[in-house]
């Protein structure tokens, strides 16, 4: 999957997809200053849909972004909140990054401990902690086309 092919995707499934207008996404700086922060490197697929996108939606299940406020301050869908508490929690160990909760029940994450040759990292979703997608653009794909 390319990034070409996922515009498309998400430009066809507005009414499953609530993102932000693409080029509408987060600035350089706030997603530097999140990975540091975290102490990680968003693969960069993420980093793309992060300065595309912004953040958003799918089926109503938001994907933490970045919300582009003061990391001690903020809370919601905000990624550095997100996994600060889950971290805090023991819900996450290191190189688990979790980018969305579903209505279910289910927290997917990416695994940064595994990173390709593309610099990208697969997703996993717990429970169980099974592979969900090879990617994060493969995670959209995915995503948006469940039933």
């Amino acid at each position: 999957m390319d990034y070409k092919k996922v515009v498309d995707l998400i430009d066809a499934n507005r009414g499953k997809v609530d993102f932000g207008a693409f080029g509408s996404g987060v600035d350089d700086i706030w997603i530097e200053k999140a990975q540091k922060r975290l102490r990680v490197r968003f693969p960069p697929s993420f980093v793309w849909w992060l300065k595309n996108y912004g953040g958003g939606a799918i089926d109503g299940d938001e994907i933490f972004s970045v919300y582009e406020m003061d990391f001690d301050s903020v809370v919601g869908g905000d990624i550095v909140y997100i996994n600060e508490l889950y971290q805090e929690k023991g819900f996450a160990t290191p190189g688990e990054l979790f980018i969305q909760k579903s209505d279910f029940g289910e927290d997917y994450y990416i695994d940064l401990n595994q990173i390709d040759d593309r610099a990208e990292s697969p997703i996993y979703v717990a429970p169980p902690g099974v592979k969900y997608a090879e990617d994060f653009l493969h995670f959209l794909e995915k995503k948006i086309n469940e039933q």
